[in-house]
C-alpha cells in the first residue's frame, strides 16, 4: 500500500452541463481531506487534444465521461492507486478513510449495489437505462498497477467494438479481482434510506442533483448547497483578491516607474477626486458622491497630513469625498465617521434621529496583534449588531486565528469603556463603574479586577488583554470590543449594552454563574463573520471594503 503522505490522485468525471457539480465535488474532497490529494477533472475535450481519447461520440452515453473513466490506469501510468468518482458526488467524510481500504489483491474496489432505478429520465432529460452492476463504476478505487488492469489499454478503451457493457461490468476482470466497499461511500440518493441502510459518508445524486432545476429540493439537497455556497464565495474572493493584489503591487504613486512630472499630475488628480469642493486641495471636477467623510479626532495633523489618511483611503475606494461636519449638516449624502469626538458624536446622533445613512470606522475586532492593521466599518451603528453571516474562513486563516479551549481563572475582569463612549450613551463612567461593581458583589464573592484601558504600546507588549484574561472567570464590560476579544480567546463575557459580541455573550450580571462558554465551531464562525467586517487601508483604497459593505447591507 502507498505511503499515506504521498499525494493521492482522484479523477472526477467532468461534463460541460455539470461544471458546478464538479466544483462542489472537488471542494468537498479537499475541504475534508487530512492527506495530500490531487483532484483531476476528466475533460473529454482535453483528453482528445492530448491524444488519449479518440472514440466516436456514443449517442447513448449519459455523460461525457461514460468511457473516459476507464483510461485512468493508462493516465496513472499503470502504477499506484487512484480513485474515480462521478461529478455528482458530495463527500461528507475524510477521503483518507476510503483510501485506507485499499487491498492489493484486488484490481478494482467499489460499492456493489443491487440497484434497479425506475424507468424514465434522469438529470436533464437523459434516458434512464438498466443493466447488471449498475452504478458499480460510478465510484472505483483502481489498483492501476494490478497485472490485469494492463488489459485496459488506451486502444481497448477507444475501440468502437469495446461496449459500455464490457467496461461498466468489469468484464476484463475475474469476479475475485473485484473488491467490495461499503455503499456508504456511494450512497445513492433516493435509493438508500437512513437509518435502515446505515448513514452516508459520500452522497451520490445519481438520478439528478440540486444543480438541475427539477432536483433543487431532492434528498440531501442542503448538503450540496452548503458546499456550493463555499465554492461560489471562493470564486468571488479569487476575483477580489486578484484585484487587491494588483493594487497592493503599487502601494503609492511614488512607486510607479514613470517620470516625476507624470507622478505630480497623478497626485493632483487624486486630490481632485477626494476633495471636489476645494476645501483642502485646489482644482476640482467630480462625479456624484457616494459617501462624504467627516474629519476625525485622529492626530493626523501632528504627522504633517492635511486629512485623516484612513478616511481618505476609504473615500478613494468608494467614490466619496472629504469634508467637515459643519459643511455637511444640511446635506443628505451618507456620512463616513471615524471615532467619537464631539463633532462625530453630533453627526452620529443626527443620522440616528433623521435616518440618514452613516458608516462608522474604528479599531478592528481581531488581528491587530502588534500593529493596527484592521479597522472595522459598520453601517448605521458603532459595532455590528446584525445576525451572524456565514463566511469563508480565508480571512481568519490569513491572520492566523485559532480557537483554543481555556479554563480561565476565578477573577471577574471589568473592562470599562472610555469616557467618550459613556458620554455618547448619556452615562457617566465613574457612576457606571461603581454601580457595576456593587451589582457584581451582590451575585458573587469572586475577586474583582478593574482594567482601565492602557496605552497602545502597553496593550501590545506587557499589559495585553490576553494576559489579563488568563486569570478571568469572565469579562464584564458596557459595550467594549473587549467582550469580543474575550469570547474569541475562549473566556465567557457579559456585555451590558448591545455590541458585536451580543450574538454569543451574556447580557446580565445575574447570569454570572450560568455563562455561555465559547466553543470552537461557534467562535470560528464568529471570527469569520467579523473578519468580513474589518479591512486594511489597502482594501479600502481598492474598493473591496465598499463592495463588502454594500453586499451585506
Amino acid at each position: 500500500m502507498k505511503d499515506e503522505t504521498e499525494q493521492l490522485r482522484v479523477y472526477v468525471g467532468w461534463d460541460s452541463r455539470e461544471d458546478i457539480a464538479y466544483q462542489v465535488c472537488k471542494k468537498s474532497i479537499e475541504a475534508l481531506s487530512t492527506i495530500p490529494v490531487k483532484v483531476i477533472p476528466l475533460k473529454q475535450k482535453q483528453l482528445r487534444a492530448n491524444g488519449d481519447y479518440w472514440r466516436e461520440e456514443d449517442k447513448l452515453a449519459s455523460t461525457e465521461f461514460t468511457f473516459t473513466r476507464f483510461l485512468i490506469p493508462h493516465l496513472n501510468g499503470y502504477k499506484g492507486w487512484a480513485l474515480f468518482v462521478d461529478c455528482d458526488f458530495v463527500f461528507l467524510k475524510d477521503i483518507k478513510r476510503l483510501f485506507n481500504q485499499r487491498n492489493n489483491k484486488y484490481a478494482v474496489m467499489c460499492a456493489q449495489h443491487d440497484y434497479t432505478p425506475k424507468e424514465g429520465t434522469k438529470m436533464d432529460g437523459k434516458q434512464q437505462t438498466n443493466y447488471p452492476r449498475k452504478n458499480w463504476s460510478s465510484m472505483m478505487l483502481i489498483n492501476c498497477g494490478h497485472p490485469n488492469n494492463k488489459k485496459l489499454t488506451i486502444g481497448v478503451v477507444n475501440d468502437k467494438d469495446t461496449t459500455g457493457a464490457y467496461l461498466h461490468r468489469f468484464s476484463w476482470l475475474d469476479d475475485s479481482e473485484i473488491g467490495k466497499i461499503s455503499h456508504s461511500w456511494n450512497w445513492l440518493v433516493g435509493w438508500y434510506k437512513e437509518p435502515d441502510n446505515g448513514h452516508p459518508t459520500a452522497l451520490h445524486y445519481t438520478e439528478g442533483g440540486p444543480w438541475f432545476p427539477a432536483y433543487r429540493d431532492c434528498e440531501y439537497a442542503n448538503e450540496y448547497y452548503k458546499v456550493e455556497r463555499i465554492v461560489l464565495q471562493d470564486k468571488i474572493n479569487i476575483e477580489k483578491n486578484r484585484y487587491i493584489k494588483e493594487i497592493e503591487r503599487i502601494k503609492t504613486i511614488d512607486d510607479l516607474s514613470i517620470a516625476d512630472g507624470t507622478k505630480d499630475h497623478l497626485k493632483k488628480s487624486l486630490k481632485k477626486l477626494v476633495d471636489p469642493d476645494e476645501q483642502f486641495y485646489k482644482g476640482i471636477d467630480m462625479k456624484p458622491i457616494r459617501v462624504v467623510s467627516i474629519e476625525s479626532d485622529a492626530p493626523y495633523e501632528s504627522k504633517g497630513m492635511k486629512y485623516d489618511p484612513l478616511l481618505e483611503n476609504f473615500v478613494q475606494g468608494s467614490g466619496g469625498k472629504i469634508s467637515t461636519w459643519d459643511r455637511e449638516k444640511e446635506s443628505t449624502t451618507p456620512l463616513l465617521i471615524r471615532g467619537l469626538s464631539t463633532n462625530c458624536q453630533q453627526a452620529i446622533q443626527h443620522c440616528l434621529d433623521t435616518g440618514r445613512k452613516f458608516i462608522y470606522m474604528d479599531t478592528g475586532y481581531l488581528g491587530n496583534y502588534k500593529h493596527k492593521t484592521y479597522h472595522r466599518l459598520t453601517v448605521n451603528n458603532v459595532q455590528h449588531l446584525g445576525p451572524l453571516i456565514e463566511r469563508p474562513y480565508d480571512r481568519i486563516k490569513k491572520i492566523n486565528y485559532k480557537f483554543k479551549k481555556r479554563n480561565g481563572g476565578d477573577e471577574i475582569l471589568i473592562c470599562p469603556p472610555s469616557k467618550k463612549v459613556m458620554k455618547f450613551y448619556g452615562l457617566e463612567l465613574d457612576q457606571w463603574l461603581n454601580e457595576t461593581v456593587q451589582q457584581i458583589k451582590h451575585f458573587t464573592d469572586r475577586k474583582i479586577v478593574i482594567r482601565s484601558k492602557p496605552s497602545r504600546s502597553d496593550r501590545i507588549t506587557t499589559n495585553t488583554i490576553y494576559s489579563a484574561l488568563d486569570k478571568a472567570h469572565c469579562l464584564i464590560t458596557f459595550n467594549s470590543i473587549a467582550a469580543t476579544e474575550a469570547l474569541l480567546y475562549g473566556i465567557p463575557a457579559i456585555a451590558l449594552a448591545p455590541n458585536a459580541a451580543t450574538i454569543f455573550c451574556n447580557t446580565s450580571i445575574e447570569e454570572i454563574d450560568s455563562l455561555y462558554k465559547p466553543v470552537r465551531d461557534d467562535m470560528e464562525a464568529f471570527a469569520a463573520h467579523l473578519s468580513y467586517a474589518q479591512f486594511t487601508p489597502q482594501e479600502m483604497i481598492s474598493g473591496y471594503a465598499w463592495d463588502i459593505l454594500n453586499e451585506s447591507n
